[in-house]
């Protein structure tokens, strides 16, 4: 199978989360759980020629098999968060998407538009939008506990330098994921495996657009009620899968206390980057708005790709990422791996440690590139400077 879907797999449990990272992470399989063996063959399997065939402990990817006890009122929540959501056929609405990396201290916004239909076809179009020069957010981390003293620590104030995103658009017909990039006109499709095509996609990472059932989300996750009020259900969830809690160690969910549909999701990855969504004028069981209108056949998940080129085979490799190494160690990777660079000398940097640090690359880490494609690199500047190098 490709390797596409460590990150998010699950475009359909939620669209707008899953897909940009689907296409561009190491997909991981999750082995099926095995029926009891009797005696004899379990007698068997500890010779030493079975035990040489065993995978490793670290490759396994059971899910962990404690399952928490729920507090009434939280139970109470997710039931009425699958009830509400259980009857959804078609979906759409706006969203709006904040990267935040507190290495480098930046915010990228964009905003866009999605459709949904059931069971798993899903479009996703983010557009880059405009902000004014100099815009900051203003963020406040939370409280933390030092490994080494154990002791809690206050979260900090970071002021983040804000920037546009760029423009980004995805489609799933239920069974290929294709990345289009409308400013060279190439396309890239990703088979979706078939364990994981329609109903089935709800075990893939992140199911928050959907309320999955009860007693499946409490083996996969530990869940907390934050709050709840006449508007808002907060709820916070935290991953029991390894492959899961490889693409975020925490999930915050605002839902709306009407609806139960998400208003808000906030993800915290691994290296405590946050990716946060804002869902607006959502519609459920309605007719695709006028804009479906303009795609071939009125259906916006069967594009046209005749002015496409096809960018990648379902084998071809994929761009390692080197956001965060310095431009030396950044050019000798991807030269290694058979591919041409060109650097861009990007905005100053704010730090001395960040000097000629890669913080942007095209195309992306894990996008299907095959060797002798070139890849632009752009890194911090030394504050008086400009140019490429």
């Amino acid at each position: 199978m490709d390797a596409i879907f460590r990150r998010s797999l699950g475009f359909v449990s939620l669209l707008l989360l899953v897909v940009p990272v689907l296409v561009t992470a190491q997909q991981r399989v999750i082995p099926p759980r095995q029926p009891a063996r009797p005696a004899a063959d379990r007698a068997k399997a500890r010779t030493p020629t079975a035990r040489k065939s065993r995978l490793p402990r670290s490759r396994l990817q059971a899910p962990e098999l404690r399952v928490q006890k729920l507090d009434p009122k939280l139970r109470s929540t997710l039931e009425k968060w699958e009830r509400a959501t259980a009857g959804i056929k078609t979906l759409q609405g706006e969203i709006y998407r904040y990267h935040r990396e507190f290495v480098f201290n930046t915010e990228k916004r964009a905003r866009g538009v999605f459709y949904f239909e059931a069971p798993d076809k899903g479009r996703l179009d983010i557009l880059s939008v405009k902000i004014p020069k100099g815009t900051v957010s203003r963020v406040k981390l939370a409280a933390r506990k030092d490994p080494r003293t154990k002791q809690t620590v206050a979260g900090r104030s970071v002021v983040l330098a804000v920037a546009s995103d760029k423009d980004q658009k995805w489609v799933c017909d239920g069974t290929q994921i294709l990345e289009m990039n409308d400013v060279d006109r190439t396309v890239a499709s990703h088979p979706i495996p078939e364990q994981y095509r329609g109903r089935n996609i709800m075990d893939g990472p992140l199911p928050f657009l959907f309320g999955m059932p009860v007693e499946k989300a409490v083996r996969r996750y530990q869940m907390d009620l934050l709050g709840a009020s006449e508007k808002e259900v907060w709820l916070r969830a935290w991953p029991k899968w390894r492959q899961d809690a490889a693409n975020y160690r925490e999930a915050t969910v605002i839902l709306d206390a009407t609806t139960y549909l998400p208003s808000h999701v906030r993800l915290t990855a691994p290296d405590n980057s946050q990716t946060i969504y804002s869902f607006a004028r959502l519609k459920v069981n309605s007719k695709f708005s006028a804009l479906a209108k303009l795609f071939p056949g009125g259906n916006p998940f069967r594009p046209s790709l005749s002015r496409y080129r096809i960018l990648a085979a379902r084998s071809a490799p994929v761009v390692p990422t080197v956001i965060g190494l310095p431009w030396k160690a950044a050019r000798e990777k991807l030269t290694r791996a058979g591919y041409k660079i060109k650097f861009v000398s990007g905005r100053p940097a704010t730090k001395q440690k960040l000097l000629y640090v890669v913080y942007e690359q095209q195309p992306r880490e894990r996008a299907p590139l095959a060797p002798g494609g070139q890849i632009t690199l752009t890194f911090f500047s030394k504050p008086a400077a400009g140019g490429s190098r």
